[in-house]
């Protein structure tokens, strides 16, 4: 079982971190820091989380790079074929994505206008301060979630290497980065990111979340 694994697992059957840690009878701080990677887990605590999704209806297929989860539990037929299989960093991992977006800006005052606008194209608005804080967020939400509207730059993780993660962990959300500085140019941006300049133009919002 792979921290990826639990991540697809727990987004498959809609359950939260503290949800899992009740279900498994193990601290939630555990299964976090396994699934970030910080933490390999002893044998007897992993068995228990393992035991708890495959109770909740979850098959672990396939081993390393093509190790994903599934849907057994009846009548959860259109879940499963949403998550496939997830093959872990390829573009495999894509599922099944709802209409939120994700707005990640150290701006309070940004993050409030950008979400005005979305709102108006019906959408509905995450924030997030960080690049990290964006990361927890797509670890608990990102089936609900079709794209992320980032700064381009800023402290800590930017938001070019936020999209680069975005990139190879969920390749169905839709990136789009923000920036003043034409530096963000000379960067190698990933595929499925889209580069809009500030100020805004709301025709160019329009255009770059209509239909997300």
């Amino acid at each position: 079982m792979t921290p990826a694994q639990v991540r697809m697992a727990r987004a498959a059957v809609n359950w939260s971190l503290d949800q899992l840690a009740q279900a498994a009878g193990v601290h939630r701080n555990t299964i976090h820091n396994f699934e970030t990677g910080r933490y390999s887990g002893s044998p007897e605590k992993l068995r228990a989380v393992r035991q708890a999704l495959q109770n909740a209806g979850v098959e672990f297929i396939g081993e390393a790079e093509t190790a994903g989860v599934r849907l057994r539990k009846p009548g959860a037929g259109a879940v499963a074929a949403a998550v496939g299989v997830a093959a872990l960093g390829t573009a495999a991992g894509a599922a099944a994505i709802g209409h939120s977006v994700l707005v990640v800006n150290s701006a309070p005052e940004v993050r409030s206008l950008a979400r005005s606008i979305l709102e108006e194209l019906k959408l509905n608005v995450i924030e997030a301060e960080t690049g990290e804080q964006a990361l927890m967020i797509l670890q608990e939400q990102a089936l609900s979630l079709s794209a992320v509207f980032s700064d381009a730059i800023m402290p800590g993780m930017d938001g070019v290497v936020l999209a680069n993660i975005i990139m190879k962990t969920w390749p169905a959300i839709k990136v789009i980065l923000s920036t003043g500085a034409a530096s963000v140019l000379d960067k190698q941006l990933p595929e499925n990111a889209n580069l809009i300049a500030r100020p805004w133009r709301i025709s160019e919002m329009f255009r770059l979340f209509k239909g997300v």
